[in-house]
This record gives C-alpha cells, structure tokens and sequence, in this order.
C-alpha cells in the first residue's frame, strides 16, 4: 500500500447528499458531496431506520443521492458485512474529506487505515507508530472522531490486553466486526 497525502482539514461542508443502504447488520449511510466527490461522514449500522435518519439530520439537511461512487462505495459496505474485504480504490484519501480534524489526529487515522483486514492494533502500537509512545489515550480520543468508521477501520484498534476497548457503535458491535473479519480471513485462506 503507497502512502498518499491526507486531504486539507476543514473542508468538509453541512450539505450535499446521503445514501442510506440495508446491511445484515441494520442501516447504514454514507454522506458526500458530488464536485468532486468527497465522502465526509459514514455511519455504523443501525437496527432503527428513523435513528439512523434523525441522526443524519442533526447534522445537516441533504438531498437524497444516488451518484456512482456513492454507490459503488455502499455497496462495498454492504459487502464488507457479508464478509467481503472492501473493494474500493486504497487508500481512499483523495475521495474522503476528514473535515476539521489536527493533524496528529489525522496521522492517528491513517495509521489506522493501515491495519489489514482481519488483523488489529494495540492503541499503544498506534501511538508508538505516530512517533508519540505514550499517547494511547490520544489515539483512542482521535479515533471517537473519526468520521468515516469502516472506512478507516478504528473497531481494529485494542487494548494492549488484547480486549476491544471503546468504540462509537458499543463494544458488542466491535467485537462482532472483530469476529466477522477473522472468520473471513480464515475462510479467504
């Protein structure tokens, strides 16, 4: 995997378009801007649909999408939950927007973004690979900022202990997508 540049902070906007998907695991939603394409938000699955809506409103007000990266980006999603690593361009900076984010915050997520499908971090070995050993804690605060989980896979970071620690959709989801990549690994073997 080449390293590319991470896209300026800040200009990720409160407007454009959603697309809301079906996965096994409940609803999900991306949101992007068309010119150029940008996601700036996914969001982890929901069982409630209306939850998940009121939880794209309270950012903003968006159009109802269907643009063909979009798609291909829900649908590589959709295929993540049934066990599928992404198929998607790698790394995806130049078509994601990570808004208003530090850059030590940045280098946190794309050291993330770095971990294979079906493998973890430590916080501690993401701190350390930053050039900041102890900054796990820092590492765990910039990935709850995170604004494109899945995408920058923040559920493969763990404790040192080896336990999953924190995480935006509640640890049962994190151990669930911990699970669902192992077991697909050892199947894609």
């Amino acid at each position: 995997m080449t390293s590319q540049p991470l896209p300026q902070a800040g200009i990720a906007q409160k407007a454009g378009y959603t697309s809301i998907f079906q996965t096994l695991f409940g609803y999900s939603a991306l949101l992007y801007r068309e010119e150029p394409f940008a996601i700036f938000r996914t969001f982890l699955p929901n069982p409630v649909l209306a939850d998940l809506v009121a939880a794209i409103d309270a950012i903003g007000r968006f159009q109802k999408g269907s643009h063909e990266p979009a798609r291909t980006v829900s649908r590589s999603i959709t295929d993540y939950f049934k066990g599928r690593p992404f198929k998607i361009e790698w790394p995806p900076w130049l078509w994601m927007d990570l808004g208003p984010l530090t850059p030590l915050q940045l280098s946190v997520l794309q050291e993330t973004a770095k971990i294979p499908y079906g493998k973890q971090k430590s916080y501690r070995e993401i701190a350390e690979a930053i050039g900041h050993p102890r900054a796990f804690r820092f590492v765990g605060s910039a990935l709850a900022r995170n604004p494109l989980p899945l995408l920058i896979p923040c559920h493969r970071v763990i404790r040192s202990d080896g336990t999953p620690g924190q995480f935006g959709g509640g640890m049962p989801l994190k151990q669930a997508l911990i699970d669902l990549e192992k077991r697909n690994t050892q199947n894609l073997t």
